[in-house]
């Protein structure tokens, strides 16, 4: 199968679920102002798809700089996609089940997410929150995900969908397409706690071996967005000018950060040949920049549950055998 027919399909069926949940005015609540290049590529997809179906996106906040305001029950809230629903990253899920219960009134879209929890008695701690929702729709981005939401969450609506970076529009990417250099071979290793001790320390002499260029070296924007989060938070007594300061934050990461972040991924990947990833989002951009890939799985196999789920038929996807 060739890598257009697949992605695709893949965005054919991200459309034909989450169009029908999606209805008029919609807020994200949750963007990724940080320095992962995979979760601002799910934003990157978020975004076009919304513009692509017409959905008008009238806000956007990051975790940090929601800070709950009214809302007409006909504005559809949206969560992030990614790796965070469980325990694994707590505070992403915090600040979830927090807008979940302030806001039974409105339409709540969850968009793709793995599922980890490494203390299993949170689990029916989250799915009593979740459960008292009466319009909450969460989606997993693997079949393993969706089985343990079916089973745990099953008061909720659950949707089996692909990661939302297959939405990120041509033109984003054309730019970056058959432009890599035959040999040149990367080995994307993982830098945070998500590594499996099975990972080899590198793949061959002749690949070469980096995390994500801002993981590496975090860029001195996300210290200053850091920096004003914390100041309109010591300001929170001071309401109107706590909000004036998160409001530039929010205009200064969805008009500047989101984009340059997609571009550093691109620029980054393009040169491969080939590439070995123990990340999900390296492989996704492989396969929407058209590059042979291998992966190695993280500490809790999302790669391979994704990889299995969505990526079948794709002949130059593969798992790492060394």
């Amino acid at each position: 199968m060739h890598y257009d027919v697949k992605i695709a399909e893949l965005r054919g069926c991200i459309r034909s679920t989450l169009m029908p949940l999606i209805i008029g005015d919609c807020i994200l609540a949750d963007a990724p102002y940080y320095d992962n290049i995979g979760d601002v590529l799910i934003w990157q997809g978020i975004n076009d798809f919304l513009r692509s179906s017409g959905r008008r996106l009238v806000q956007t906040n990051s975790g940090s700089t929601f800070n709950f305001p009214e809302l007409s029950p006909e504005v559809t809230i949206l969560l992030m996609g990614g790796g965070n629903f469980g325990d694994l990253w707590r505070w992403f899920q915090d600040v979830r089940l927090e807008i979940i219960k302030r806001y039974p009134d409105n339409r709540i879209v969850m968009f793709p997410q793995s599922v980890w929890y490494d203390d299993t008695s949170m689990v029916a701690h989250d799915a009593e929150i979740m459960g008292r929702h009466p319009d909450l729709h969460l989606c997993a981005r693997d079949n393993w995900s969706y089985d343990f939401m079916k089973r745990n969450f099953s008061t909720n609506n659950i949707y089996l969908v692909p990661d939302m970076a297959f939405c990120i529009d041509e033109s984003v990417l054309n730019p970056y397409r058959n432009s890599s250099q035959s040999g040149k071979r990367l080995f994307l290793k993982r830098l945070d706690k998500e590594i499996s001790a099975a990972t080899p320390l590198a793949t061959g002499l002749d690949a070469e071996v980096r995390d994500w260029p801002t993981i590496e070296h975090k860029p001195v924007r996300f210290w200053w967005i850091g920096k004003f989060i914390g100041l309109a938070h010591r300001l929170v007594f001071f309401r109107s000018i706590s909000n004036m300061i998160c409001r530039a934050i929010d205009y200064y990461a969805t008009d500047g950060v989101r984009d340059e972040l997609v571009k550093i991924g691109c620029r980054f990947l393009a040169p491969y040949g080939e590439v070995i990833t123990t990340r999900l989002h390296a492989m996704i951009l492989s396969v929407l920049l058209y590059k042979p890939m291998e992966y190695i799985d993280n500490t809790t196999g999302k790669l391979s549950a994704f990889a299995e789920t969505w990526l079948c038929g794709l002949n130059q996807v593969k798992r790492y055998n060394g």
